[in-house]
């Protein structure tokens, strides 16, 4: 029986399933170089929404959520490397001693798939990737027998030393092509599509991303994305942009509805001091007062407020006040052209 006293917020779960119903939404397990992302747009083949989350497999990967009482969802916004755009997304956090996984930092054989959302796969053998990662545990489930006997030999092996033996086992994993398994202590997240190769491009269902360079950096967030220092992200969402397709593209006008649902999702569960930020910037333009000096703030409140103002921009983009505030937080500068 589940633990009742465990049981997630009610609001946290209504947020699940209201995202879980919409396609468009992309959901992803991430540490900072190592991510599987979530994206049901390669046809349904089971949704269930639950009491702490819900689960959803397509033909390309299957996504599990399951919250706990100390789930917290973080909302944020980051600014987009084109002058007038930006993204949003949200953790759902953990209490840092709550969010941490096994650390493992070599190829590790785990056994039979018994979590397995499909019921051909719950037979498959796990490997965990060895990548150290804090919150997060990267595998591999492998059914072929060979490939199994061949990983074997790897065993106790670290993967992404290029001079070890385990780069081996790195590129034999790359080129088989298995499933791939994220978990985190509030979900999983399990990837199907084949990996694609080097020159390849990135489908558009589920995949994985491995990158060592960013993963030699030991973070389990990009710095440019706000989370509470007491918290660790496990696993977030990617509601849809207001002003970008999910492939990137510029929509031809803001959608108000998409960018008024994710608005108020950051004012009720945003970080205080970035609302703040922002409602300062607003009031600013509306009372037609002149821009404060911007070294005053700190890093992640002069992004709240640049995000802002190019949020009034596409609203008002001939208001002569709105660009004097720029001019002040958002030089043009080869950095954010």
């Amino acid at each position: 029986m589940p633990d009742e006293s465990d049981m997630p917020p009610s609001d946290l779960v209504v947020l699940i399933h209201q995202y879980l119903a919409d396609p468009e939404s992309t959901w992803s397990i991430a540490s900072f170089g190592a991510i599987a992302e979530f994206h049901a747009d390669a046809g349904f083949i089971k949704s269930e929404a639950q009491d702490r989350g819900g689960e959803v497999i397509t033909q390309s990967g299957g996504l599990r959520i399951a919250l706990t009482s100390d789930a917290q969802f973080i909302p944020y916004e980051i600014l987009s490397k084109r002058q007038a755009y930006w993204m949003q997304g949200g953790n759902f956090c953990l209490p840092k001693a709550r969010a941490t996984r096994h650390r493992r930092t070599t190829l590790t054989e785990l056994g039979p798939d018994s979590d397995a959302m499909r019921d051909q796969d719950k037979d498959g053998i796990l490997f965990d990737l060895g990548l150290g990662l804090e919150c997060v545990t990267a595998m591999v489930r492998i059914s072929d027998p060979d490939l199994i006997r061949q990983l074997r030999e790897f065993d106790g092996q670290a993967l992404l030393t290029p001079s070890g033996r385990g780069h081996h086992a790195f590129a034999l994993l790359i080129q088989e092509s298995p499933n791939r398994v994220f978990e985190s202590q509030l979900g999983r997240i399990e990837v199907y599509s084949p990996i694609p190769a080097p020159e390849g491009q990135t489908g558009a269902g589920c995949h994985t991303h491995i990158l060592p360079d960013l993963l030699a950096a030991g973070q389990t967030h990009s710095a440019n994305v706000p989370v509470p220092d007491d918290l660790h992200p496990c696993f977030q969402l990617f509601p849809p942009n207001p002003i970008l397709t999910k492939g990137g593209d510029a929509r031809p006008h803001l959608d108000r509805d998409r960018f008024e649902m994710f608005q108020k999702l950051l004012h009720r569960y945003g970080m205080p001091d970035l609302i703040a930020a922002k409602k300062l910037a607003r009031l600013g333009i509306n009372t037609k007062t002149s821009p404060p000096d911007g070294n005053s703030f700190s890093r992640s409140q002069r992004t709240a407020i640049r995000i802002a103002l190019r949020q009034m921009a596409f609203e008002d983009p001939s208001n002569p006040h709105i660009m004097q505030w720029i001019s002040v937080f958002e030089p043009r500068t080869p950095e954010n052209q």
